[in-house]
């Protein structure tokens, strides 16, 4: 094989240690949490469509709280591998559900206040959180990340539909949402254990960064088109089904549901396609699936059941790139875990977060703009995600497990 289709760092055949007792209960603690830290972060996106808040000025909010919080996702990734995992994962849920205080605050600094908080939560979490669940097995951390995500995905999921049922009774009443950071972060200080940092020297750390980088950096840009393109159509996506005149239940959280729950329903697949066939098979056949929906989606006029078909459908598709992406980067990187999942969650997830202050913009009825023609302007990330994943090198699959 010439080297310009050089493989890249393979992963040999072992035979497959079981998880023990122990770190199936530090995985559920782990996923609870991801559903509390997640179940938080969806919960402005519908706020400021029921608050009527100003769509521009919620979009610079949710732009400016998300990337300023995500950036410092490689720094709590650090921490994460030199010893400070659980201390994060503790307080990430804690930190993140300031949001459900929103209707307290009125004004926009405030607002952005909440929202900052959540998301500097959601970075202290997400990367901890994704390495633990990693490294309870190196044979199967497709799986393992898979079923982490998993929570994070219901939460997010069911996130806009309880706060809004709760919010049109009594808006105050969303405070009593904090009580499912509280008891996640209790679960996570009962049952995951503290973990000692690998011991390794700096050149090596630099010695397989350097060898993996062409790789990593292909992941990277992958994670940042997708998850633009996923924040915009989780931003416009109420606005998309008022637009088109749909039922109060599915802009108020209906179609949100459906998006993640697509989503969730992908992951454990994703998970067990890249543990076998790799990350590059994966990519293609996820973001071409995306393309065909996407457009589908758009080009419908009024809203009815096909909507949260295609809806469904397209979190199901555009949700494979994010577990294929950091499990393939842990293979990696397996002594730095934290870092690897901080480098394709939190830098991707900072940059994309411009895609809803872009999306805003071009969706302002002031300036002539729609939701869908938004959202159509944003797909053109899916064509540029197929680029990226043709360039991911073929990784030899492994022995099914």
């Amino acid at each position: 094989m010439s080297s310009a289709a050089a493989p890249e760092a393979r992963i040999e055949p072992e035979e497959p240690a079981p998880v023990e007792a122990a770190g199936w209960s530090s995985l559920a603690a782990l996923v609870c949490g991801h559903f509390a830290v997640d179940s938080c972060t969806g919960i402005f996106p519908v706020f400021k469509t029921i608050a009527h808040l100003d769509i521009a000025r919620a979009g610079l909010i949710a732009t400016a709280g998300a990337m300023a919080g995500n950036a410092l996702q490689i720094g709590f990734g650090l921490l994460a591998d030199r010893g400070w995992r659980r201390r994060l994962l503790i307080a990430g849920p804690l930190l993140a559900g300031a949001v459900t205080f929103a209707p307290w605050v009125g004004p926009y600094p405030a607002l952005f206040g909440l929202v900052l908080a959540t998301y500097v939560g959601s970075a202290a979490f997400h990367p901890a959180g994704a390495g633990a669940a990693a490294m309870l097995s190196r044979r199967q951390t497709g799986l393992m990340v898979g079923l982490f995500m998993a929570g994070g995905y219901a939460g997010f999921a069911l996130s806009q539909v309880v706060f809004s049922n709760i919010y049109q009774r009594a808006p105050r009443l969303t405070a009593v949402l904090v009580l499912i950071p509280i008891v996640s972060a209790l679960a996570t200080a009962r049952l995951v254990p503290r973990i000692a940092p690998v011991p390794r020297s700096r050149g090596e750390t630099w010695r397989v960064l350097r060898q993996n980088l062409p790789t990593l950096a292909r992941l990277f840009v992958l994670q940042v088109l997708t998850t633009g393109l996923n924040l915009g159509v989780v931003f416009l996506l109420p606005d998309l089904l008022q637009a088109r005149s749909a039922p109060a239940w599915m802009v108020q959280g209906g179609g949100h549901f459906a998006l993640v729950a697509g989503g969730c329903l992908s992951l454990l697949p994703a998970g067990h396609a890249s543990d076998r066939w790799g990350a590059r098979r994966a990519i293609l056949v996820a973001n071409t699936a995306t393309g065909v929906v996407l457009a589908a989606l758009l080009l419908r006029e009024t809203a009815s059941p096909v909507d949260l078909a295609l809806v469904m459908a397209f979190g199901a598709f555009n949700g494979i790139n994010n577990v294929v992406a950091v499990s393939a980067g842990n293979r990696l990187l397996p002594a730095q875990a934290g870092a690897a999942s901080a480098l394709l969650m939190g830098m991707p997830w900072c940059l994309a977060a411009v895609a809803p202050v872009v999306g805003g913009a071009l969706a302002d009825p002031a300036r002539g703009g729609s939701p869908a023609v938004a959202l159509g302007w944003l797909g053109f990330a899916v064509p540029l995600a197929l680029a990226s994943g043709v360039m991911v090198r073929s990784r030899r699959a492994s022995a099914p497990v």
